[in-house]
């Protein structure tokens, strides 16, 4: 898997010129701009650190392209997290990331009570585990890349802010950067709603 990081830097200099008041839905978080791409030194201790192996085409978008800035929704996070609020840095905690993602299908429906203990299953860390943090969709929706297990390579949406559970989101991460290279719209999540062929809808939810 590789990208040409000068033909997205041309993409993205494109969707700055036809947005200049940055009003497309979270461009001004980004700017359409890119972080400095990473070096296989820290892309490597990373995962040594937590025990994974990055998907390739993500790990390609760090070397080749940039550790994050511009792309769907807010922009795509760095991997050290340091972009993150300390409140959402999970991905840090040990064990975490190298911790088995539970999920096969949709799910984790919302509780069926009030009840605090109701609650904080719901919202219980595993139900996230073996899954990085990529994107902010904005209302505490986050996207999610799965680094191991069944839907290794997956990315997935944490909606439970919402009630809205953890439902697949897209294939993989190079899909989902160069779907919004094409078409800078946020879309619903992959294979929920639509036509249901499985391929990403538009949403009104969260778009601009």
């Amino acid at each position: 898997m590789e990208f040409d990081r000068a033909e997205v830097v041309d993409r993205l200099d494109y969707l700055r010129s036809t947005d200049p008041g940055l009003t497309r839905f979270g461009s001004a978080a980004h700017g359409y701009l890119l972080n400095p791409p990473l070096v296989e030194h820290d892309v490597m201790a990373f995962e040594a650190r937590h025990g994974v192996s990055l998907p390739d085409d993500y790990r390609a978008f760090l070397l080749q392209v940039g550790d994050g800035g511009a792309g769907p929704f807010g922009g795509v996070f760095r991997l050290d997290r340091s972009d993150l609020p300390v409140l959402n840095r999970e991905d840090l905690l040990p064990g975490f990331l190298a911790g088995a993602f539970p999920h096969e299908r949709p799910g984790n429906e919302p509780p069926g009570d009030s009840s605090s203990q109701a609650e904080d299953d719901y919202f219980d860390q595993s139900r996230i585990h073996g899954s990085l943090n990529l994107s902010h969709q904005g209302c505490g929706y986050m996207v999610r890349l799965v680094l191991n297990g069944p839907q290794l390579g997956s990315l997935w949406e944490d909606g439970r802010c919402g009630d809205m559970g953890i439902t697949p989101f897209s294939p993989d991460f190079a899909s989902w950067y160069r779907q919004w290279l094409r078409d800078p719209k946020p879309h619903r999540a992959f294979g929920v709603g639509g036509d249901g062929d499985g391929q990403p809808q538009a949403t009104g939810g969260r778009a601009e």
